[in-house]
């Protein structure tokens, strides 16, 4: 279904989606029953939420052959579903029926392609641009994606991860400039955090370019990593995860050590998501501390990340 909203008007298009689709609706209102909890590790605050309607998402099999029908083609998406054009058509903008967040949208490529960054970040940072109330982020193929054949984007409203406010005052060490642009690492986060701050679009690309040159290679594929945006002040704020591993050996334990958690950006990000009661409940600091070492990548690695980036001082 097309909309005739206008492309700036998210909450419009939150509301009249959910007045049409009864299953949007149902499961946004199943958000006020939500469960959650906060843990502060080592002076770092984490939130957990209780989200059962989050299993599909956080269960996907991604290494299995792709389904032949992509829901997230514009052909395969519910009749009831609105699709708000951006980018001259080249996304279209989805309330997403399965949601973590009050507002949370999914922003496909109207294309079927895989789910790859190189390329695709002046889009990410004309969404941040435009919708200035809104957090955009990414989850890389291996890093969270439940849909890794299909290119795509995620938006909420700004300040519903714990990360987005705890990098304004975590120590941080700057890494490398360009003209308006600063890279740093932040310091004493439980995983490593790099942040580009700048005013110009054309210095958070350079930026991010290096940064993507630098991180580990792996063979057929983008660095493995998780990047939200968003604009306040005259400027950009990207955040880069840098990673090591899809999920951590605790989800395929066979036991009562067993914690059904895929880390995408929202989990890097502070907020675990946990489908299961169980694991809400049973979820220690520890077991947080553990899955950010196994899943990010390595202090030999981020080393070696710094220094390759020295080059551009």
């Amino acid at each position: 279904m097309s909309s005739d909203l206008t492309p700036y008007d998210l909450k419009q298009l939150h509301s009249e989606q959910l007045s049409r689709w009864e299953t949007a609706y149902l499961n946004y209102k199943q958000l006020d029953k939500i469960e959650a909890r906060e843990v502060v590790i080592e002076g770092v605050t984490m939130r957990i939420q209780h989200n059962p309607g989050r299993i599909g998402s956080v269960s996907a099999q991604i290494d299995k052959k792709p389904q032949t029908n992509c829901f997230l083609c514009a052909e395969n998406l519910p009749d009831e579903q609105i699709r708000l054009p951006f980018g001259n058509d080249e996304y279209h903008i989805l309330v997403n029926p399965f949601p973590i967040f009050k507002q949370h949208f999914t922003i496909p490529a109207t294309t079927h392609t895989p789910q790859r960054i190189e390329g695709r970040m002046p889009a990410m940072l004309q969404l941040a641009r435009e919708y200035t109330p809104y957090t955009i982020f990414y989850n890389g193929p291996r890093c969270g994606a439940s849909a890794p054949m299909h290119m795509h984007f995620q938006a909420a409203q700004a300040g519903c991860m714990p990360i987005e406010e705890q990098w304004h005052t975590a120590r941080r060490t700057v890494v490398c400039l360009h003209n308006s642009g600063e890279l740093s690492l932040l310091n004493d986060m439980l995983r490593p955090i790099f942040v580009i701050s700048a005013t110009a679009q054309e210095d958070v690309i350079t930026l991010f370019d290096r940064l993507y040159k630098a991180l580990p290679p792996i063979a057929d594929e983008e660095p493995m990593m998780n990047i939200m945006v968003r604009y306040e002040n005259n400027g950009w704020i990207l955040i880069i995860f840098p990673r090591a591993k899809h999920r951590p050996d605790c989800y395929y334990a066979q036991d009562a050590s067993q914690r059904l958690i895929s880390p995408g950006t929202v989990e890097m990000g502070g907020l675990f998501i946990t489908p299961r009661h169980n694991d809400y409940e049973q979820l220690t600091t520890q077991e947080i501390a553990n899955i950010y070492s196994e899943v990010s990548a390595s202090e030999n690695e981020i080393l070696e990340t710094i220094s390759q980036l020295k080059k551009y001082r």
